[in-house]
């Protein structure tokens, strides 16, 4: 074999050599033709006349067999046109007409070559892609045999019902699951079959599929012949002839009844701990809010002005949190609060419970539209309590009005910054938060600090700025 593959060789690679051989015979006559021609005229004739429309024969001819090395012939004649001027007895001068007849054949010869260049590629193309499709078509006509020949036993073993449906939606082939459950009987209709219709489904994706060939995939629902309901889904892939039409559909059934009921369960257990989380926070709620009616009362009936504030500050600590609660239960949103809405209700909430009548506070709140999880929403919710609280009572003594700056903002890779700044007396000479005796301001530290996890920064230049930064990260838990 491997001798008669060298003997085929051989010859292919002789009649290329004989090719060629006849090429260069047939150029080289036409060649010597004009050079025939140009000293007929010029020497025998002695006539300044050359048809010159006979040098294109071969510049054309060598252009087309040889491409760019076909342009040599197209520069020979035209040095040959140059040259007979020179040396012709009539002492002809070479003249502009001439010069243009020399580039014409240059030109000529280079747009052929280029020309037949790029047709040898393309055919090139064109026959490897034609090798390639005829290989591919032998390759799938055998594979087809072979699927022919073992589909029956590999797919009759297979749990889900396959059926091959034809354009009018016939069964041409079906599975034994597909024949004992659903009874899909070579020659019925599919929506007969499993469906037990006597009209295409409405949104029927085989016909769909064998329309435009793209695979598609449906949630149904049928009975079974032993009058079983089930779920099941509907997968339809194209079977494609050697020109890529599509001449079949493959339909698979899997029975999905068992996931479809345990999804039903898992949602209604979700629905039911959704309700019961709710209810928590609603409990919560208002379990925090009795809490707070009764430090209001015991604030109000201590004569102790100190003890009285001191409850007060329990109390709008306790509503800080009622109120977190009581965002998540209105929203909907078990997980996160939006912390611009909470801190306008915060403020409304501070003011209405503690109002200022010696002062008009103008209170200016700049907040993302951002949402915090409840496990950092508290601490925070209680830092803009605290540093509210501590404003209202120290800022603006002896003032008629003031001013209450609260911040937060959340930058794309996490990073909330929260300041609370007003413009009144400031901190007092030489202050330092970690040496700070009072509760609200040791508060807002441990707070920062510890459940936080982050830095606390404390500014007194034309009042007072608190100044928290701390990190976003998923699913963040804090004790």
């Amino acid at each position: 074999m491997e001798g008669a593959g060298d003997d085929g060789g051989g010859i292919k690679k002789n009649r290329l050599e004989n090719g060629e051989a006849s090429k260069l015979i047939v150029l080289g006559f036409m060649i010597a033709f004009c050079l025939f021609v140009t000293y007929y005229f010029h020497f025998i004739l002695k006539s300044d006349i050359i048809f010159t429309h006979l040098f294109y024969v071969p510049i054309i001819i060598a252009s087309l067999w040889w491409q760019r090395k076909g342009i040599f012939v197209a520069v020979f004649l035209a040095l040959l046109l140059l040259a007979s001027h020179l040396i012709s007895p009539l002492e002809t001068p070479i003249i502009g007409s001439d010069i243009a007849r020399v580039l014409i054949f240059i030109l000529v010869g280079t747009v052929v070559s280029i020309l037949s260049e790029r047709g040898q590629i393309l055919e090139d193309r064109l026959r490897a892609y034609s090798a390639t499709l005829e290989q591919r078509v032998d390759e799938r006509t055998s594979e087809l045999i072979n699927v022919e020949e073992k589909q029956r036993a590999i797919l009759d073993g297979i749990s889900d019902a396959i059926i091959v449906l034809d354009g009018g939606l016939n069964i041409t082939w079906a599975n034994e699951v597909a024949v004992n459950q659903y009874g899909a009987v070579i020659g019925k209709k599919c929506y007969e079959a499993h469906k037990w219709l006597q009209e295409p489904c409405v949104e029927c994706i085989a016909r769909k599929t064998h329309a435009d060939g793209v695979t598609r995939t449906s949630e149904e629902e049928s009975t079974l012949k032993d009058g079983k309901r089930i779920n099941f889904t509907a997968s339809c892939s194209p079977i494609r002839d050697q020109d890529g039409r599509v001449v079949s559909v493959v339909e698979v059934l899997h029975d999905i009844t068992k996931y479809k009921q345990a999804e039903d369960q898992i949602k209604a257990s979700l629905r039911e701990k959704e309700v019961t989380l709710l209810e928590i926070h609603h409990r919560v709620k208002n379990n925090l809010q009795v809490v707070s009616s009764l430090l209001n009362m015991q604030a109000r009936n201590v004569k102790d002005k100190e003890t009285g504030e001191v409850l007060s500050e329990s109390r709008d600590r306790v509503n800080t949190m009622g109120l977190i609660h009581s965002r998540l239960y209105e929203s909907g949103n078990l997980s996160e609060i939006n912390m611009k809405g909470f801190i306008d209700k915060l403020l409304v909430q501070l003011f209405q419970i503690s109002p200022v009548e010696d002062v008009e506070i103008t209170q200016i709140v700049y907040a993302d539209d951002c949402s915090l999880p409840i496990s950092l929403a508290v601490p925070v919710g209680l830092i803009v309590n605290e540093l509210l609280s501590n404003a209202v009572k120290h800022a603006f003594a002896d003032r008629k009005e003031g001013k209450i700056e609260i911040n937060l903002t959340a930058s794309e890779g996490g990073r909330i910054n929260l300041r609370v700044s007003d413009d009144g007396v400031g901190m007092p000479s030489g202050f330092d938060i970690n040496e700070s005796k009072t509760l609200g301001l040791r508060l807002v530290k441990i707070l920062s600090e510890d459940q936080l996890q982050g830095t606390l920064e404390v500014t007194s230049d034309g009042g007072a700025t608190f100044g928290i930064e701390f990190d976003l990260y998923d699913g963040r838990s804090t004790g």
